[in-house]
């Protein structure tokens, strides 16, 4: 059974086929790589912030060691330098004036305590986001992975429909 269509249309419809294979590997599947390539960069960027927010965290925690050793370990009655309590109280800018006594020790663990909540809320969110990116990333790498399947039947079957040209050619 032969089909009535000429083979310069058969030709024709492979070589389209193979434009559109082309056209959508350029197009379609890098811009969904860029996509996939900018998901990646923002986690990364997250995790990073995650990784120096947690040692913000650490770093809290030292200081309020440290506060606890110096505050256990001073002499009754004896002030420590106001640039050496300025320097343990820096990062709470509202704490800076107050005494490092036992009295206002509760008022600087709180204050500490405030501090770390609020790292650990950033932490949360950054981690969150992060869960959010790799979804997105698994369904750009899926939609990629669809194109080129895609493109590839595309070519296949247009290098076939092209090389049904050969076949049509009757033996002299």
């Amino acid at each position: 059974m032969q089909i009535g269509l000429p083979t310069w249309v058969i030709v024709a419809t492979g070589l389209v086929m193979n434009v559109i294979a082309a056209l959508m590997t350029n197009f379609v599947i890098d811009g969904l790589g860029e996509k996939a390539a900018v998901v990646e960069e923002t986690q990364s960027s997250n995790n990073q912030l995650i990784q120096l927010t947690w040692q913000q965290v650490d770093a809290l925690e030292r200081r309020r060691e440290t506060l606890l050793i110096i505050l256990t370990t001073q002499e009754e009655g004896r002030e420590l330098s106001k640039m050496l309590v300025s320097q343990l109280l820096s990062p709470f800018s509202d704490m800076t004036d107050t005494p490092l006594d036992m009295a206002n020790i509760n008022k600087i663990m709180l204050g500490i305590d405030q501090q770390q909540d609020l790292l650990r809320n950033k932490i949360d969110t950054l981690y969150l986001d992060n869960l959010q990116l790799a979804d997105s990333y698994r369904e750009i790498v899926s939609s990629i992975s669809n194109y080129r399947n895609l493109a590839l039947f595309l070519q296949i079957l247009g290098l076939a429909l092209i090389m049904a040209r050969d076949l049509s050619r009757k033996p002299d």
